[in-house]
């Protein structure tokens, strides 16, 4: 299953290259790192300070066109749950697809633009450590891009990894929120 994993994402980068040979778009490539916080579901209950963790992110991806794009990345490194104090140590590896929707919606001036508010969903292979198992889950979320220089954006970002039996046996979600810069060239 590993194997798959990395041949599907070697593929999707591959592709995205190729297709940029055709592109003369100035800096659709970006690597994007984010630090923030987790919390394992999204019941009241799940509200309890022992139940946060620290996420890290890490992405690459391209933009195809000025409305579509695609990235790959890494999510992880450990989660809690208010079952008992122990670190589920885990690693999320995932492909997205990206919308700007204030391209779509022609909210946005290409020339003056000093924001994007970023949609991006799909799918990833989860690691569970703590279970010693994996399996297929989806994630979903939203960011806001700022504009610092041309090559630079602060990104803030909400998105979750959403599946079946993360950490208790039926429907769980590991929502997040975090910070970062984004590098485009």
């Amino acid at each position: 299953m590993k194997k798959k994993i990395k041949l599907l994402l070697g593929f999707l980068l591959v592709s995205s290259f190729a297709y940029s040979q055709n592109d003369n778009k100035k800096n659709s490539w970006f690597l994007s790192i984010d630090y923030g916080v987790q919390m394992s579901g999204i019941k009241s209950e799940d509200f309890i300070s022992s139940n946060y963790s620290p996420v890290y992110r890490l992405s690459s991806g391209k933009w195809l066109t000025k409305y579509i794009g695609v990235q790959v990345g890494y999510q992880g490194r450990y989660f809690n749950t208010i079952e008992n104090s122990n670190k589920r140590f885990y690693n999320f590896y995932y492909v997205e697809g990206i919308l700007d929707i204030k391209n779509i919606l022609k909210m946005s001036n290409s020339k003056n633009k000093v924001h994007e508010l970023i949609f991006h969903g799909g799918f990833g292979y989860f690691q569970n450590q703590y279970y010693k198992n994996s399996s297929i889950h989806s994630v979903l979320g939203a960011s806001n891009n700022f504009f610092l220089t041309n090559k630079i954006n602060l990104k803030i970002d909400i998105s979750a990894i959403l599946g079946w039996d993360i950490y208790q046996g039926n429907q769980d979600i590991l929502p997040n929120s975090s910070i970062g810069l984004i590098y485009r060239f």
